[in-house]
């Protein structure tokens, strides 16, 4: 068994589950997230135009997007639209895109890539991307002030250990010391409550060193639902992550 998985193997084992296939688990790697910090920073543009495009990917046709903006100040416009030119030429430059262009009235016509393995991104691996890249950032500002090391791998398949089939998979496991946050990202706008309350009970029920966390893009779906566990959104990850944290450590020091 890897170092890497360990701690959490044995946790895993004390409710009966087993990581199927651990070969495939990988720390999570260094990237750079091109994509990811070019939408969000500019999350309130950009979002909207990746929720376009994923309808496009799953359809494939042709993108059609309008800018949507408060106030009707045309430097704000031009300001949203260098934006959006920006990015799609990165995302042109990357092939990910075969052309795009924007019209006399604004409205841009975008063709996507004819692959599978780049339409993929535009469906989920873009919100995956997003929110790794703000949560790895997070954790590591966390660690670095409490001069303490983590542990983030992905890729997790778990099985119960006297069935065959799958019980679930995990997008990314954060280990802080003795703690666990286990993050699963959605980028449509329906959350499984049945699978969700399933993976709850579990993983955490009577366990106080894990988290389950689900991440959307959404704004809409509303955290009631998941009380008394989180549900965090784009808008607002980097803060309330981080008082997770110092909160589950404030316990500890006490």
């Amino acid at each position: 068994m890897s170092k890497l998985v360990k701690d959490f193997a044995k946790l895993l084992e004390d409710r009966g589950l087993i990581i199927e296939d651990e070969d495939r688990v990988s720390q999570v790697p260094h990237e750079n997230y091109i994509f990811a910090k070019q939408i969000f920073k500019s999350r309130e543009v950009l979002v909207p135009l990746m929720l376009k495009l994923a309808i496009g990917a799953n359809e494939k046709e042709m993108v059609l997007y309008n800018i949507s903006y408060k106030g009707g100040m045309l430097i704000v416009r031009q300001f949203l639209q260098n934006i959006v030119d920006q990015y799609l030429d990165n995302l042109r430059k990357s092939e990910l895109i075969s052309r795009w262009c924007r019209k006399d009235d604004g409205q841009y016509e975008i063709l996507l890539s004819e692959d599978e393995q780049k339409l993929r991104f535009f469906r989920s691996a873009w919100a995956e991307q997003v929110f790794r890249y703000i949560i790895m950032k997070t954790v590591q500002e966390f660690c670095k002030s409490r001069k303490i090391s983590f542990k983030a791998f992905q890729n997790v398949n778990l099985r119960q250990k006297d069935e065959t089939n799958l019980f679930t998979e995990l997008d990314l496991v954060v280990q802080i010391e003795k703690r666990f946050y286990v993050f699963e990202v959605k980028s449509g706008p329906r959350i499984n409550i049945i699978q969700w309350a399933q993976r709850e009970m579990v993983l955490v029920h009577g366990n106080d060193c894990v988290r389950n966390i689900v991440c959307t893009i959404h704004d809409k779906i509303p955290e009631k639902i998941f009380e008394p566990q989180l549900l965090l959104k784009l808008n607002n990850i980097e803060s309330e992550l981080y008082d997770l944290f110092e909160a589950d450590f404030q316990e500890n020091e006490v």
